[in-house]
């Protein structure tokens, strides 16, 4: 389930939860109860299929410096997760059928969209991991399609300034996809997985980790000057910068097993980002 990972599928939702709540209309809490289980059995099923994925196709082999891989390392029979992203799915889709009732087609439209995804990250005949896509892929649904897609699911609208906040939220998230890739660069380029990281090379992936953490207050200043009403926007983004920074270095000091701490490091600064936005958001 690679837990280290889930809080990237709660935080969006937090700060979509908040945009709703500033909003006039009033908020259901079943629905929000809803989409973060959906939010978290989503995540939890891209991992399965991963961990499925990469030991079917060889890319997990005993050379990894990474945690271990269920399905690799014979801890798990292939049927077996197989068997469990079967199950996973099927509960992403009950948990979300309430939600493509109340959000009508377009959220269903979504809602197929992120199934399939889920399942094509790793597999499938283009997996979008082994093709520089995955960062790309978690941006679109971890920030566009969570922050967007949460605020119309909870306010029948897509409200303003929510495209910043879910730019805001999805580029740090991306950087939990980069330091998996990065931690990874020597055993996927044997195995043609040709992740991001594999493609730009190592120093540029540090070029790029740095930008994913400190560009949502560039963001944050442009939709200030647009509004000026969400001054706060900018001071929340400020006060990310000192530990953006310091995983900044952690990042670019990390080699091999290393990075396993700051795969998890990376994932707590962007639930704790998203917390200090929704404040900001609370507050403007």
């Amino acid at each position: 389930m690679r837990p280290k990972t889930l809080p990237a599928a709660v935080a969006p939702l937090l700060v979509a939860i908040a945009l709703s709540v500033q909003s006039p209309y009033p908020v259901s809490l079943p629905l929000v109860i809803l989409a973060m289980l959906c939010s978290l059995t989503l995540q939890i099923l891209v991992n399965f299929a991963n961990d499925y994925s990469d030991a079917k196709s060889g890319v997990d082999t005993d050379k990894r410096v990474g945690p271990t891989r269920a399905t690799q390392s014979g801890l798990i029979a292939e049927q077996q997760m197989f068997r469990a992203i079967c199950i996973t799915a099927t509960l992403a889709i009950c948990f979300g059928l309430p939600l493509v009732i109340a959000g009508g087609v377009y959220l269903a439209v979504v809602g197929v969209l992120c199934v399939i995804a889920a399942l094509a990250y790793s597999g499938g005949p283009f997996p979008l991991a082994s093709n520089a896509l995955g960062e790309i892929t978690v941006f679109v649904f971890f920030g566009l399609v969570a922050v967007v897609g949460g605020t119309y699911l909870f306010t029948g609208l897509v409200l303003p300034h929510v495209w910043y906040m879910a730019t805001i939220c999805g580029l740090p998230i991306s950087a939990i996809m980069l330091v998996n890739n990065t931690r990874d660069i020597q055993t996927d380029a044997l195995a043609n997985k040709n992740t991001l990281s594999v493609r730009v090379g190592r120093s540029m992936a540090n070029r790029i980790f740095l930008a994913l953490l400190t560009m949502p207050l560039l963001v944050a200043l442009v939709a200030w000057l647009q509004s000026p009403a969400l001054w706060t926007w900018p001071i929340a983004s400020a006060l990310t910068l000192p530990f953006a920074l310091r995983l900044s270095r952690a990042f670019n000091a990390a080699n091999g097993a290393s990075f396993n701490p700051l795969l998890g490091q990376t994932s707590q600064f962007c639930l704790w980002t998203s917390i200090l936005y929704s404040c900001a958001i609370l507050i403007a």
